[in-house]
């Protein structure tokens, strides 16, 4: 007998190729310890770009150290102010694949209570992105394995490895890490403040972007369902700010500026699951492209939503059904079957802790079958099969426009 109570099985198959800040997130970046301030491997909570700074992560440490950690941060607040995220250092020369089998760096975030969400910037590039990728799937698998679910890992795409040519880059749909997303966006007038900068992605705006949206929105979404207040009266939501000089314009990791870039090879882009920045002609603001993950684009799980969804509904179903593990199953005195008193009351339950999901529009819907042909007495898993009716995203519109002499 284990302690495992309620086993989730993740479906696939059903889709074919969605409360702001459920999320918990980390934001893992390279760096050295400070004196009396700082330590490696260890998880500090940041309400505010304050509380980094306080530990000693500032717009001149950056500059001095030739690092962006503040300005990542700094995007994250600028972006979801009225959030919190986790900090945690580790050293400059750490290969991201290593993270996932680094003895102080798992304790440090198995210590952040719900965790659900990580981002990782600032790191070596003396790595492929493929390989970061996937290293980074196995420790979303581990953790998985022990019913933490992480609905999203942002990684930084650095420009070094983007090729000249759209068409010549690495297939990201091929890797097989439906929890991993790469970011290959990349804000040129912090590029231009220094060398070392050439290549870095933004990841703090992919982190703030998306800790400001609910489980069930795009990253790419123009507008978000919930904006923070001193944005309410706003008709979208982009990435820039002219006041703080952001995201005025965009351009892929390697520099190259999204204006330069054709229908087509964004396209291409998009068919390679990227995710960078750019805008609408004729339309104000930048806006990142999608919420690609690594996988295949037929994938249930191809989006950084459904992934959310999916681990919000897993969340809800094992925490409604352990208080039930190790009770008593009635039985159906002629057939030894589950009686239908018993099946009645596991299907209540569910019911009634996913309904809110579809309240708050996470789910347009959902259904639950419990075969009543499993035999009551058993110790094997009782299976209860769960599919949840996901909403669709608009990805673009294509509109037939013209005159007529009369309506």
């Amino acid at each position: 007998m284990t302690f495992i109570g309620a086993q989730v099985n993740k479906l696939n198959g059903g889709l074919s190729g969605g409360q702001p800040s459920e999320r918990v997130a980390v934001l893992v970046v390279g760096g050295a310890a400070i004196a009396g301030k700082l330590e490696l491997y260890r998880a500090y909570e940041l309400l505010q770009i304050e509380d980094a700074e306080s530990i000693g992560i500032t717009a001149e440490s950056d500059s001095a150290n030739k690092l962006l950690s503040h300005y990542h941060i700094s995007e994250i607040f600028r972006l979801s102010p009225e959030t919190r995220v986790h900090l945690i250092v580790v050293p400059i020369a750490t290969k991201v694949s290593e993270l996932k089998s680094l003895p102080d760096f798992i304790p440090a975030l198995r210590s952040i209570e719900d965790i659900n969400t990580i981002a990782v910037a600032g790191l070596t590039d003396d790595e492929e992105a493929g390989i970061a990728a996937q290293g980074m799937q196995l420790l979303v698998d581990n953790f998985a394995n022990d019913f933490i679910y992480i609905d999203a890992v942002l990684l930084e795409g650095k420009g070094s490895y983007l090729a000249e040519s759209i068409s010549d880059n690495a297939d990201l749909r091929i890797l097989d890490c439906p929890n991993v997303s790469l970011i290959w966006a990349q804000d040129p007038t912090i590029a231009a403040q220094d060398i070392t900068y050439k290549y870095h992605a933004g990841v703090g705006s992919a982190l703030g972007m998306l800790l400001a949206r609910y489980v069930h929105e795009n990253l790419g979404s123009v507008d978000i369902e919930n904006k923070p207040r001193a944005r309410k009266a706003q008709q979208d939501y982009p990435l820039t700010d002219a006041r703080a000089g952001r995201w005025l314009s965009a351009a892929l990791s390697n520099g190259r500026l999204f204006s330069s870039i054709s229908g087509p090879d964004q396209k291409k882009l998009d068919e390679l699951g990227y995710i960078y920045a750019g805008y609408f002609p004729g339309y104000g603001g930048c806006f990142l492209s999608n919420s690609h993950t690594c996988t295949k684009s037929d994938d249930d799980y191809c989006y950084i939503e459904r992934n959310a969804i999916w681990n919000k509904a897993a969340r809800i179903v094992r925490n409604t059904l352990l208080p039930r593990v190790r009770s008593k199953v009635q039985s159906d005195a002629t057939t030894g079957l589950i009686r239908n008193t018993t099946i009645t009351d596991w299907d209540g339950r569910v019911r009634r802790a996913l309904e809110p999901m579809v309240t708050a529009r996470n789910i347009a819907d959902f259904d639950i079958f419990i075969n009543p042909k499993q035999a009551a007495i058993s110790d094997k898993p009782f299976n209860i099969r769960i599919q949840l009716v996901a909403d669709g995203i608009v990805h673009e519109f294509e509109i037939d426009l013209g005159f007529t002499k009369s309506i």
